[in-house]
């Protein structure tokens, strides 16, 4: 692939003949024989005639100009979306030891588009919908210009990178930088960890801008990759659920007294997300179409991208070999649907083995997790896979007959086992925090946040924190919006999590690889164990905390910056669902920080550019 993908002008070229017409007849035409008067009559007569019919042709060239404008926009306008439906990744990619510098350029704007054919304004990249493909090697540099040429601010997280000695690069709108504001660009640029590999994604990290197409998938070879020889071919999909109106509007309706149906009156139904209207794989809800070839093992790279959805992932008739989770390789474990959460990723192992023909490729939204619903969405979200035929609309196959999961978790822990195994460190520093949705009196009325503890964030897009503890150093004083545990050295958290609200909800450490300890139901009781198992216990970035249950994870201090540990759902990171560590403030006042890191946050003193 192109490592400085082009980006298409919305503008057009236009050939005037006018000036050569004018010459030409300056020059002399035929002239027909006859007195001066008559000619010159029958000239403005057929002038008169011309007129009128170039009079016409343009009335008809406009009525049908807007009528393909209206009834076939997206085959005629510039500034209509392109849907990426295939992410087929190409087998000529070089997987080296040997890094490179791999350059970016994206436009980040507002276009039209009909991924499940309701047309609306989305929020993109380059036009493209899912955004580009990101594809690396460990240790290779990238840099990735980012233009902004929306109204509002916004930023960009590169989900589940290390980021070590580059957090400001991590894209946390009000930790790790500023809104980027409109008109203005901001150049990411760090190192990939050379130990880092497997599949990734990055979207927009400001509010709830990602729920509206402001995302893509970002993937990471390496020769030292574990199951490198496990498939043959690979390629990426991405589920995410969809909305009809734009997220800026629903965060208004969700945040309000009255919530997004009007029931959060009273603190009848705290929380009650939105309901999306329809899901996608790899940005369509009907079409997307992956044709393979027989008998090769294909690495399917599973991404949930979005804002509320559980998926279930499944293909008719092919069984499903989990080889990684969240950039860790794993022992392989044959399942048949493969739960995914919000923010998380797995890599499955499909072998291209039975009759030749087209399959079901099946994202089943777990609706049964939503507090509302909403009786238009088709829950069962298709897409085909197709190897030694000729492609079918017609899909006949069956899915699988066993048990389907309706508890909106992860894979079991015990299936999640890495392959280079990794034990936990002893703890030196033990975190209890409890979330919850809460009623709070704000601008007069009741209104529903979400809290760690006693703290519900919100974020300050005039000073990141990171600039802050640049500045303080572990002496810093936070606003009371920012519940902050400061590390300044380097040890073991011991991190539990507390749910006391009754759904799943996937919380993400930002910067860090951590182990799942320990989990159970209820409220944690101090002094109870928490190990599963202290030889090889799970590892990954992205985890559900079961409703009414605990969870803890366990990370070491050593990565310098200011990392975000949120709830991924995307509502309820507006609403307030997010803490933060801040790991080493020595090192970060020794942070080489841009200075249009400060600059951006300086040019927005007056209040959020965000929306």
């Amino acid at each position: 692939m192109s490592e400085k993908p082009f980006i298409k002008s919305n503008g057009s070229e236009s050939a005037s003949h006018d000036d050569a017409e004018i010459k030409a007849a300056s020059e002399g035409a035929p002239i027909a024989l006859g007195s001066p008067s008559k000619d010159r009559v029958r000239t403005r007569r057929r002038i008169c005639i011309l007129s009128i019919i170039a009079f016409f042709v343009v009335i008809l060239a406009l009525a049908l100009g807007l009528g393909l404008g209206l009834g076939l926009q997206h085959h005629s306008s510039a500034n209509y979306v392109t849907t990426n439906s295939s992410f087929l990744l190409n087998s000529s990619f070089v997987i080296t030891s040997t890094p490179t510098t791999r350059y970016y350029e994206w436009a980040v704007g507002e276009a039209t588009g009909s991924p499940d054919d309701f047309q609306r304004t989305m929020l993109v990249v380059n036009n493209q919908f899912p955004g580009p493909l990101i594809e690396v090697n460990s240790g290779d540099e990238l840099v990735v210009n980012v233009f902004n040429k929306m109204s509002n601010g916004t930023t960009i997280h590169w989900h589940g990178q290390i980021q070590n000695g580059t957090n400001y690069m991590d894209g946390t709108s009000g930790i790790t930088q500023c809104p980027i504001p409109p008109g203005m660009n901001f150049t990411y640029r760090f190192t990939i960890d050379p130990n880092q590999y497997g599949t990734f994604w990055w979207h927009a990290h400001a509010s709830t801008q990602y729920t509206d197409g402001i995302y893509g998938p970002f993937i990471i070879h390496s020769p030292n990759e574990p199951i490198i020889d496990q498939y043959d071919r690979e390629a990426v999909i991405v589920l995410s659920d969809w909305y009809h109106d734009m997220s800026s509007g629903l965060l208004t309706q969700y945040l309000s007294n009255a919530g997004i149906d009007g029931s959060n009156y009273g603190g009848f139904n705290p929380g009650a997300e939105p309901v999306p209207d329809s899901g996608l794989i790899n940005g369509l809800m009907t079409g997307s179409s992956f044709i393979f070839e027989p008998n090769l093992r294909y690495r399917l790279r599973l991404i949930n991208a979005g804002s509320l959805t559980e998926f279930v992932f499944s293909v008719d008739d092919h069984v499903l070999d989990v080889v990684e989770a969240d950039g860790t390789s794993l022992d392989a474990v044959s399942v048949h649907r493969v739960p995914i959460n919000v923010a998380q990723r797995y890599s499955v192992i499909l072998t291209t083995n039975q009759t030749s023909g087209s399959y079901n490729v099946r994202g089943e939204m777990q609706s049964v997790c939503y507090k509302l619903t909403n009786p238009n969405l088709n829950t069962m979200v298709l897409g085909t896979m197709t190897y030694g035929a000729e492609p079918s609309t017609n899909v006949t196959t069956q899915d699988w007959s066993d048990a389907f999961p309706q508890d909106c978790v992860d894979l079991n822990s015990t299936m999640i086992v890495p392959a280079l195994p990794l034990a936990a460190p002893n703890s030196t520093q033990d975190v209890l925090v409890t979330m919850s949705f809460q009623q709070t009196v704000d601008s007069g009325g009741q209104q529903t946040r979400a809290f760690i503890n006693n703290t519900s964030w919100q974020p300050d897009s005039s000073d990141a924190t990171v600039l802050q503890m640049s500045l303080g150093g572990a002496t810093t004083s936070f606003d009371s919006n920012q519940l902050v545990v400061v590390s300044d050295n380097i040890g073991v958290i011991n991190l539990v999590l507390n749910n006391q609200d009754d759904a799943s909800h996937p919380f993400h450490l930002h910067g860090h690889v951590f182990w799942i300890v320990g989990e159970g139901a209820g409220l944690y009781e101090p002094g109870v164990s928490i190990y599963t198992s202290s030889t090889n216990p799970p590892r990954r970035d992205t985890l559900s905390v079961p409703g009414y249950s605990w969870i803890a994870i366990r990370f070491s201090t050593d990565n310098p910056g200011l990392w975000a540990f949120h709830c991924h759902i995307g509502w309820h990171m507006a609403a307030g669902l997010l803490m933060q560590f801040a790991s080493l403030p020595s090192e970060i006042q020794k942070f080489n920080i841009p200075s249009y890191v400060g600059e951006q946050c300086k040019s927005q003193s007056g209040g959020s550019l965000v929306g």
